[in-house]
């Protein structure tokens, strides 16, 4: 389990020489605080700062905490801050200030609808999908948030595997998220139709990305030998291909998805080592696709070869039948939704889709602190992660598992 003082709202870690001081805010960002601090009362106050220095977690924004506190009653405001990088949209593959906008949009907009959805269902606060506040005053420069690391939630080490426990109350966070999408297409389907359903996938999986993820590919090549090495170098183009096909197959059941639901975007609070509550951030990536996206990425990000043979299986299930029973406050059939036979069958015809996505995926987010590339200058096809030992071992467990299952 990761110690709470070396996480923020994304276990990162604080820069030492970060001080005190409002005046090196951004001007545009400072307006926005003030706006905030002013409507939650704060008449006289001070500004502090701190900068966030990412380590593998967050590649498309500058991070900090901004503390307002009351010069007379010391009272405080914890606020998390994104800030858009520099340079943002260079990285060609995908647009970081849309990006941002559809954050935006599902903060200030989005949430407030599912929340409805929720409360109009008498769903017991304990059961509802849970979404961290934003404050109305955001920008697409600028999305200010309340600072869950002051109530005491923290991310999860991104180079630890998940523990059973985390990965049950993902799954059933996930399950939850998908099935309220089934329902705002139901109970809104004017709105779902002219807002979610234009959502496509965010990374243009092109020439340019397919280039990104040859390098990956080839970087896993050299650590591996014999049958595993031949297997991969043979299927890097179909499974390229595979992942074109099966993130914009519009033929299958659909409802909207997170896009990069992962453990680094996973806020847990825990009481002797039991998660107690758990909230999803970071809705850049957010979509209109399958479900099984959401599930693959997550699995095959976040856990090694014997975590799957044990587990596997067990949270394929706990996915479902969540969701038959998140449903069932609606008075809604799963089966109308997302019938279990197409459920399965697709999960089985598109695990794959797990390979695919930690190709590119685990080399990034398992990369030592020293070799994360900065985003803001490099472009996708020259960026290196170096060679993490820790990715590499799991990324041939996973070739491993895939050739034992018969997909390379």
């Amino acid at each position: 389990m990761p110690t709470e003082e070396k996480c923020e709202c994304r276990s990162v870690k604080l820069d030492d020489n970060c001080k005190e001081n409002s005046g090196k805010m951004d001007p545009e960002l400072k307006s926005i605080i003030d706006k905030i601090a002013k409507k939650e009362g704060f008449t006289t106050y001070n500004l502090s700062v701190k900068n966030i220095t990412p380590d593998g977690n967050n590649y498309l924004g500058l991070l900090s905490e901004v503390t307002v506190q009351d010069t007379v009653t010391n009272k405080k405001l914890d606020l998390f801050v994104k800030s858009i990088i520099a340079n943002a949209d260079q990285l060609k593959v995908i647009s970081v200030s849309e990006v941002y906008g559809i954050e935006i949009y599902f903060y200030l907009e989005l949430s407030k609808i599912l929340e409805e959805l929720q409360a109009d269902a008498q769903i017991p606060i304990e059961e509802r999908y849970t979404i961290v506040k934003c404050y109305r005053e955001s920008t697409t420069e600028h999305i200010v948030m309340e600072n869950m690391v002051k109530k005491g939630f923290y991310t999860w080490n991104r180079f630890d595997v998940i523990s059973l426990d985390f990965a049950e109350t993902a799954i059933k966070q996930l399950a939850k998220f998908h099935a309220l999408g089934f329902v705002l297409q139901e109970k809104r389907p004017k709105y779902y139709e002219e807002k979610i359903m234009p959502l496509i996938y965010p990374i243009k999986l092109d020439e340019e990305f397919h280039k990104y993820f040859k390098n990956m590919a080839d970087n896993i090549l050299d650590y591996l030998e014999g049958d595993a090495k031949s297997k991969l170098k043979k299927n890097i183009t179909a499974l390229f291909e595979k992942g074109q096909k099966y993130t914009h197959d519009r033929e299958q059941t659909m409802t909207m998805c997170h896009g990069d639901y992962r453990p680094n975007n996973i806020l847990i609070k825990t009481l002797e080592g039991k998660i107690t509550d758990m909230v999803p951030v970071d809705y850049q990536l957010l979509y209109h696709g399958s479900p099984l996206s959401d599930i693959l990425y997550f699995i095959f990000g976040a856990t090694d070869r014997e975590f799957r043979r044990k587990h596997l299986d067990y949270l394929k299930n706990l996915y479902y039948d969540t969701m038959k029973q998140f449903l069932k406050y609606f008075d809604r059939d799963v089966q109308k939704y997302y019938p279990k036979e197409e459920y399965e069958s697709l999960l089985k015809e598109r695990l794959d889709y797990g390979l695919f996505v930690a190709v590119w995926y685990v080399q990034g987010n398992l990369a030592d602190d020293e070799n994360v590339p900065d985003f803001s200058k490099s472009q996708l096809t020259e960026m290196s992660f170096g060679k993490s030992d820790l990715a590499m071992k799991r990324l041939r467990e996973m070739v491993d598992d895939f050739i034992e299952w018969g997909y390379l």
